[in-house]
């Protein structure tokens, strides 16, 4: 029996899984963003983001924004996540996309609502929000987890 877990990191970074497989989001740990408005409270260690990174076989980016969608981290960490499968949400403008193929990293691109199957019993989910955010639905075996990131949800219908 596959023993499922949630792991929180740092900001809006969680990695979600099974022993099998897991999805890390959002992976921002150093640095500052929005011209040097905004910091980490802490930032992780080099070793503590490589046992994250051993345990992770995707990495999902919920929108570009760059406490989401960092750059740094990419550079930083390429040798160690080169082979992950990056998942990004269906976009017009495919910049995300692009440059994560254009550093030879492999992405699927979600379409809004569709399933995704991960692993047995794990499948999730793109929700789109507003202009150029998603939420992330988890089903991981009996569990449903609903990760909203800075997805605006005002009111109940839009829940």
């Amino acid at each position: 029996m596959k023993k499922s877990f949630i792991q929180f990191v740092n900001h809006a970074s969680v990695l979600f899984g099974n022993e099998k497989k897991s999805i890390l989001s959002d992976p921002w740990y150093s640095g500052t963003v929005f011209d040097n408005g905004w910091s980490l409270l802490f930032e992780n260690k080099k070793d503590e983001i490589l046992k994250i990174l051993k345990k992770t076989s995707h990495i999902w980016i919920s929108h570009e924004h760059p406490d989401h969608f960092s750059i740094k981290f990419i550079m930083e960490y390429y040798e160690f996540i080169k082979n992950k499968i990056f998942l990004f949400q269906e976009t017009q403008d495919k910049r995300v996309v692009n440059f994560l193929k254009g550093k030879k990293l492999e992405v699927i691109e979600l379409k809004n609502g569709e399933k995704f199957k991960i692993d047995e019993d794990f499948t999730i989910q793109v929700q789109k929000s507003d202009f150029y955010d998603s939420a992330l639905i988890i089903n991981l075996k009996d569990k449903t987890i609903f990760n909203i990131n800075d997805c605006p949800l005002k009111d109940e219908n839009q829940l």
